[in-house]
């Protein structure tokens, strides 16, 4: 899979939920709001814990806030499925 830069959600839900980036950097326990701002414009991909935290304090689920890359992830795991002929069963 690339990692060409991927749009995200991340600005959109912050100001939907009124927040600053120095709210969101202190909610997800980052000293800085620069790294928040990194994230935001995809310079910087956060750490699946800070990725899970930033779902916790924008209140939206993960692969809504990332959904480009969700998308290309779900793709991919559907392309080695076909390609190794695996059958999954969801109860």
């Amino acid at each position: 899979m690339a990692n060409a830069r991927q749009h995200n959600q991340l600005r959109y839900y912050r100001n939907r939920r009124k927040l600053r980036l120095r709210d969101v950097a202190l909610l997800v326990g980052q000293r800085e709001a620069a790294h928040i701002s990194h994230w935001e414009k995809s310079s910087r991909v956060p750490s699946l814990d800070n990725a899970l935290k930033l779902s916790a304090a924008l209140k939206c689920p993960i692969e809504i806030l990332f959904l480009d890359r969700f998308k290309q992830i779900t793709q991919f795991v559907y392309d080695q499925r076909e390609k190794h002929d695996i059958e999954i069963t969801y109860d």
